[in-house]
Protein backbone atom coordinates (compact mmCIF):
# COMPACT_ATOMS: atom_id res chain seq x y z
CA UNK A 1 0.00 0.00 0.00
CA UNK A 2 1.52 3.33 -1.07
CA UNK A 3 2.47 6.21 1.19
CA UNK A 4 0.29 8.59 -0.79
CA UNK A 5 -2.70 6.27 -0.77
CA UNK A 6 -2.50 6.15 2.98
CA UNK A 7 -2.03 9.89 3.27
CA UNK A 8 -4.99 10.98 1.17
CA UNK A 9 -7.34 8.12 2.04
CA UNK A 10 -7.49 6.64 -1.46
CA UNK A 11 -7.04 3.13 -0.10
CA UNK A 12 -8.20 3.21 3.53
CA UNK A 13 -8.28 5.44 6.56
CA UNK A 14 -5.20 4.14 8.30
CA UNK A 15 -2.49 6.69 8.94
CA UNK A 16 0.53 6.98 6.63
CA UNK A 17 3.26 4.48 7.45
CA UNK A 18 5.97 6.04 9.56
CA UNK A 19 3.81 8.97 10.66
CA UNK A 20 4.18 8.44 14.42
CA UNK A 21 7.99 8.06 14.26
CA UNK A 22 8.10 11.18 12.07
CA UNK A 23 6.03 13.12 14.61
CA UNK A 24 8.33 12.03 17.42
CA UNK A 25 11.40 12.89 15.36
CA UNK A 26 10.15 16.36 14.42
CA UNK A 27 8.92 17.21 17.91
CA UNK A 28 12.16 16.02 19.49
CA UNK A 29 14.14 18.20 17.07
CA UNK A 30 12.08 21.29 17.96
CA UNK A 31 11.41 20.85 21.68
CA UNK A 32 11.40 17.44 23.42
CA UNK A 33 9.16 18.68 26.25
CA UNK A 34 6.29 18.96 23.76
CA UNK A 35 5.76 15.23 24.24
CA UNK A 36 4.47 16.05 27.72
CA UNK A 37 2.01 18.69 26.51
CA UNK A 38 -1.67 17.82 26.18
CA UNK A 39 -2.65 16.83 22.66
CA UNK A 40 0.56 15.03 21.72
CA UNK A 41 0.82 13.35 19.25
CA UNK A 42 -2.62 13.89 17.69
CA UNK A 43 -2.27 17.65 17.19
CA UNK A 44 0.81 17.06 15.05
CA UNK A 45 -0.60 14.41 12.72
CA UNK A 46 -1.93 16.74 10.02
CA UNK A 47 1.08 19.09 9.67
CA UNK A 48 3.64 16.29 9.88
CA UNK A 49 1.75 14.15 7.34
CA UNK A 50 1.59 17.13 4.95
CA UNK A 51 5.32 17.80 5.30
CA UNK A 52 6.17 14.12 4.81
CA UNK A 53 4.12 13.98 1.61
CA UNK A 54 5.74 17.17 0.33
CA UNK A 55 9.26 15.96 1.16
CA UNK A 56 8.66 12.68 -0.68
CA UNK A 57 7.25 14.56 -3.66
CA UNK A 58 10.29 16.84 -3.83
CA UNK A 59 12.62 13.86 -3.56
CA UNK A 60 10.73 12.12 -6.36
CA UNK A 61 10.91 15.24 -8.55
CA UNK A 62 14.68 15.63 -8.23
CA UNK A 63 16.28 15.12 -11.66
CA UNK A 64 18.46 12.15 -12.46
CA UNK A 65 20.10 10.00 -11.63
CA UNK A 66 22.87 11.01 -14.00
CA UNK A 67 25.97 8.89 -14.26
CA UNK A 68 29.01 10.74 -12.98
CA UNK A 69 32.34 9.54 -14.32
CA UNK A 70 34.98 10.50 -16.87
CA UNK A 71 32.98 9.06 -19.76
CA UNK A 72 29.81 10.99 -18.91
CA UNK A 73 31.87 14.18 -18.58
CA UNK A 74 32.90 13.72 -22.21
CA UNK A 75 29.46 12.75 -23.53
CA UNK A 76 26.81 14.39 -21.34
CA UNK A 77 26.52 18.18 -21.68
CA UNK A 78 24.86 18.44 -18.26
CA UNK A 79 27.66 16.59 -16.46
CA UNK A 80 30.26 18.49 -18.49
CA UNK A 81 28.79 21.79 -17.30
CA UNK A 82 28.99 20.82 -13.62
CA UNK A 83 32.75 20.28 -13.39
CA UNK A 84 35.67 22.54 -14.30
CA UNK A 85 37.61 19.68 -15.91
CA UNK A 86 37.58 15.91 -16.27
CA UNK A 87 39.84 15.32 -13.26
CA UNK A 88 37.43 17.16 -10.99
CA UNK A 89 34.84 14.40 -11.47
CA UNK A 90 36.85 11.82 -9.55
CA UNK A 91 38.13 14.38 -7.05
CA UNK A 92 34.60 15.34 -6.02
CA UNK A 93 33.71 11.71 -5.35
CA UNK A 94 36.96 10.89 -3.58
CA UNK A 95 36.85 13.95 -1.33
CA UNK A 96 33.26 13.33 -0.21
CA UNK A 97 32.99 12.45 3.47
CA UNK A 98 29.59 10.86 2.79
CA UNK A 99 31.10 8.57 0.14
CA UNK A 100 33.98 7.69 2.43
CA UNK A 101 31.60 6.76 5.25
CA UNK A 102 29.35 4.82 2.90
CA UNK A 103 32.21 2.70 1.56
CA UNK A 104 33.52 2.09 5.07
CA UNK A 105 30.14 0.64 6.04
CA UNK A 106 29.72 -1.20 2.71
CA UNK A 107 33.26 -2.14 1.68
CA UNK A 108 32.09 -4.56 -1.01
CA UNK A 109 29.96 -1.97 -2.80
CA UNK A 110 31.12 -0.85 -6.22
CA UNK A 111 28.37 1.71 -6.90
CA UNK A 112 26.07 4.14 -5.17
CA UNK A 113 23.23 6.56 -5.78
CA UNK A 114 23.17 9.91 -4.01
CA UNK A 115 22.15 13.55 -4.10
CA UNK A 116 24.78 15.94 -5.41
CA UNK A 117 24.49 19.65 -4.75
CA UNK A 118 26.59 22.51 -6.08
CA UNK A 119 26.61 26.26 -5.93
CA UNK A 120 26.10 27.90 -9.33
CA UNK A 121 27.74 31.22 -10.19
CA UNK A 122 28.14 33.49 -13.19
CA UNK A 123 31.01 35.84 -13.85
CA UNK A 124 31.87 38.31 -16.57
CA UNK A 125 34.78 37.28 -18.77
CA UNK A 126 36.38 38.45 -21.99
CA UNK A 127 36.75 35.90 -24.76
CA UNK A 128 36.65 35.27 -28.48
CA UNK A 129 33.69 34.84 -30.83
CA UNK A 130 33.50 33.54 -34.38
CA UNK A 131 31.15 35.76 -36.38
CA UNK A 132 30.75 35.45 -40.13
CA UNK A 133 33.99 33.52 -40.38
CA UNK A 134 35.89 36.28 -38.54
CA UNK A 135 37.33 35.81 -35.07
CA UNK A 136 36.42 38.70 -32.79
CA UNK A 137 38.59 39.31 -29.73
CA UNK A 138 37.80 40.88 -26.36
CA UNK A 139 34.12 39.97 -26.49
CA UNK A 140 32.23 40.38 -23.20
CA UNK A 141 30.78 37.01 -22.11
CA UNK A 142 29.14 35.34 -19.11
CA UNK A 143 30.75 32.17 -17.79
CA UNK A 144 28.64 29.77 -15.73
CA UNK A 145 30.52 27.62 -13.22
CA UNK A 146 29.92 25.46 -10.15
CA UNK A 147 31.69 25.14 -6.80
CA UNK A 148 31.27 23.44 -3.42
CA UNK A 149 30.21 20.10 -4.88
CA UNK A 150 28.67 18.03 -2.11
CA UNK A 151 27.47 14.44 -2.19
CA UNK A 152 24.89 13.41 0.39
CA UNK A 153 22.57 10.53 1.26
CA UNK A 154 24.45 7.78 -0.61
CA UNK A 155 22.64 4.45 -0.89
CA UNK A 156 22.92 1.22 -2.90
CA UNK A 157 19.76 1.95 -4.92
CA UNK A 158 18.04 5.00 -6.35
CA UNK A 159 14.89 4.32 -4.34
CA UNK A 160 16.80 4.15 -1.06
CA UNK A 161 18.73 7.30 -1.89
CA UNK A 162 15.56 9.25 -2.69
CA UNK A 163 13.96 8.02 0.54
CA UNK A 164 16.96 9.28 2.51
CA UNK A 165 16.81 12.60 0.66
CA UNK A 166 13.10 12.89 1.51
CA UNK A 167 13.86 12.51 5.21
CA UNK A 168 16.63 15.09 4.96
CA UNK A 169 14.17 17.52 3.38
CA UNK A 170 11.67 16.75 6.14
CA UNK A 171 14.38 17.46 8.72
CA UNK A 172 15.06 20.79 7.03
CA UNK A 173 11.40 21.79 7.39
CA UNK A 174 11.33 20.72 11.04
CA UNK A 175 14.41 22.88 11.59
CA UNK A 176 12.55 25.86 10.17
CA UNK A 177 9.87 25.34 12.83
CA UNK A 178 12.62 25.47 15.45
CA UNK A 179 14.08 28.62 13.89
CA UNK A 180 10.72 30.42 14.19
CA UNK A 181 10.61 29.70 17.90
CA UNK A 182 14.25 30.61 18.44
CA UNK A 183 13.67 33.93 16.67
CA UNK A 184 10.86 34.77 19.09
CA UNK A 185 13.13 33.94 22.00
CA UNK A 186 15.67 36.38 20.62
CA UNK A 187 12.92 38.97 20.12
CA UNK A 188 11.83 38.45 23.72
CA UNK A 189 15.36 39.05 24.97
CA UNK A 190 15.66 42.23 22.88
CA UNK A 191 12.37 43.55 24.25
CA UNK A 192 13.42 42.81 27.81
CA UNK A 193 16.61 44.77 27.26
CA UNK A 194 14.66 47.67 25.74
CA UNK A 195 12.19 47.55 28.62
CA UNK A 196 14.98 47.89 31.17
CA UNK A 197 16.46 50.79 29.21
CA UNK A 198 13.09 52.57 29.04
CA UNK A 199 12.53 52.13 32.77
CA UNK A 200 15.93 53.69 33.47
CA UNK A 201 15.18 56.58 31.11
CA UNK A 202 11.79 57.18 32.71
CA UNK A 203 13.35 57.50 36.14
CA UNK A 204 15.51 60.36 34.89
CA UNK A 205 13.01 61.86 32.40
CA UNK A 206 11.48 65.30 32.75
CA UNK A 207 7.79 66.09 32.36
CA UNK A 208 8.22 66.82 28.65
CA UNK A 209 9.81 63.47 27.75
CA UNK A 210 7.88 61.20 30.10
CA UNK A 211 4.63 60.82 28.07
CA UNK A 212 6.41 59.53 24.96
CA UNK A 213 8.53 57.14 26.99
CA UNK A 214 5.50 55.87 28.87
CA UNK A 215 3.61 55.29 25.61
CA UNK A 216 6.50 53.33 24.14
CA UNK A 217 6.82 51.29 27.34
CA UNK A 218 3.12 50.44 27.29
CA UNK A 219 3.33 49.35 23.65
CA UNK A 220 6.44 47.33 24.35
CA UNK A 221 4.79 45.54 27.29
CA UNK A 222 1.88 44.48 25.09
CA UNK A 223 4.29 43.14 22.49
CA UNK A 224 6.31 41.38 25.17
CA UNK A 225 3.24 39.74 26.68
CA UNK A 226 2.22 38.46 23.25
CA UNK A 227 5.65 36.93 22.63
CA UNK A 228 5.76 35.37 26.11
CA UNK A 229 2.36 33.76 25.49
CA UNK A 230 3.51 32.44 22.11
CA UNK A 231 6.49 30.81 23.83
CA UNK A 232 4.24 28.60 25.91
CA UNK A 233 4.90 25.07 24.61
CA UNK A 234 1.19 24.50 24.12
CA UNK A 235 1.27 27.21 21.45
CA UNK A 236 4.14 25.72 19.44
CA UNK A 237 1.64 23.80 17.34
CA UNK A 238 1.02 27.09 15.55
CA UNK A 239 4.64 27.06 14.37
CA UNK A 240 4.35 23.48 13.15
CA UNK A 241 1.21 24.36 11.22
CA UNK A 242 2.65 27.59 9.79
CA UNK A 243 5.61 25.75 8.26
CA UNK A 244 4.54 22.15 7.68
CA UNK A 245 1.10 22.92 6.25
CA UNK A 246 2.65 25.41 3.80
CA UNK A 247 5.99 23.74 3.01
CA UNK A 248 6.36 25.29 -0.44
CA UNK A 249 6.91 28.68 1.22
CA UNK A 250 10.00 27.33 2.95
CA UNK A 251 11.40 24.68 0.61
CA UNK A 252 11.02 24.30 -3.15
CA UNK A 253 12.75 23.41 -6.39
CA UNK A 254 13.14 26.12 -9.05
CA UNK A 255 14.07 25.21 -12.60
CA UNK A 256 16.30 27.33 -14.83
CA UNK A 257 16.97 26.60 -18.49
CA UNK A 258 20.36 27.95 -19.60
CA UNK A 259 21.98 27.63 -23.01
CA UNK A 260 25.68 26.83 -22.56
CA UNK A 261 28.46 26.06 -24.97
CA UNK A 262 31.09 23.44 -24.18
CA UNK A 263 33.30 26.07 -22.54
CA UNK A 264 30.61 27.03 -20.04
CA UNK A 265 29.80 30.32 -21.76
CA UNK A 266 26.19 31.40 -21.50
CA UNK A 267 24.46 31.95 -24.82
CA UNK A 268 21.20 33.64 -25.68
CA UNK A 269 18.10 31.52 -25.14
CA UNK A 270 17.62 31.08 -28.90
CA UNK A 271 21.30 30.53 -29.70
CA UNK A 272 21.19 26.73 -29.74
CA UNK A 273 23.57 26.66 -32.71
CA UNK A 274 26.48 27.54 -30.42
CA UNK A 275 25.23 25.92 -27.26
CA UNK A 276 22.84 23.42 -25.73
CA UNK A 277 19.90 24.19 -23.47
CA UNK A 278 20.45 22.60 -20.07
CA UNK A 279 17.87 22.48 -17.30
CA UNK A 280 19.24 23.17 -13.84
CA UNK A 281 17.21 22.50 -10.69
CA UNK A 282 17.84 24.70 -7.66
CA UNK A 283 16.83 23.62 -4.18
CA UNK A 284 15.70 26.80 -2.42
CA UNK A 285 15.47 27.06 1.35
CA UNK A 286 17.31 23.86 2.31
CA UNK A 287 19.82 25.99 4.19
CA UNK A 288 21.06 29.54 3.86
CA UNK A 289 22.53 28.79 0.44
CA UNK A 290 20.79 27.81 -2.77
CA UNK A 291 21.95 24.54 -4.28
CA UNK A 292 21.81 23.26 -7.84
CA UNK A 293 20.91 19.61 -7.30
CA UNK A 294 20.63 16.32 -9.11
CA UNK A 295 20.57 12.66 -8.22
CA UNK A 296 23.76 10.92 -9.33
CA UNK A 297 24.91 7.37 -9.96
CA UNK A 298 28.57 6.57 -9.26
CA UNK A 299 29.99 3.18 -10.25
CA UNK A 300 33.33 1.38 -10.49
CA UNK A 301 34.17 2.60 -7.00
CA UNK A 302 36.45 -0.35 -6.34
CA UNK A 303 38.70 -0.07 -9.37
CA UNK A 304 42.38 0.43 -8.63
CA UNK A 305 42.69 4.08 -9.67
CA UNK A 306 39.66 5.13 -7.67
CA UNK A 307 40.84 3.15 -4.63
CA UNK A 308 44.20 4.91 -4.78
CA UNK A 309 42.57 8.33 -4.94
CA UNK A 310 40.22 7.41 -2.11
CA UNK A 311 43.14 6.27 0.01
CA UNK A 312 44.84 9.63 -0.55
CA UNK A 313 41.63 11.39 0.41
CA UNK A 314 41.46 9.35 3.61
CA UNK A 315 44.97 10.45 4.52
CA UNK A 316 44.21 14.11 3.82
CA UNK A 317 41.06 14.01 5.92
CA UNK A 318 42.88 12.27 8.77
CA UNK A 319 45.61 14.91 9.04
Amino acid sequence: MSFFGHLFGHEDQREPPGLLPAIEHAVSAVEPMLKQVSGYPNRYRKPVAAALEYAHRLATDLPGPVKVDRESYAKDAFVHALFPDINAVGEVICSSVAVRDYLRKSPASSELYALMGMRRFEKSVVGMELSGGVVQHDVAQKAVYFTSHTIDNPAPSEQQAREQVAMSLFDSMANKVKQRIEQRRRDKQSLLQERDMLVDRLRAANAHDSPALEARLASLMEELQSIIASLEPSNYIGDFEAVLLHPDKYLRIDQHAIVLDNMGIRRAADDTARGEEIMFNDLIGYDRRNWTVTMVHCSNLQNESFAEKLDKAYRRLAI
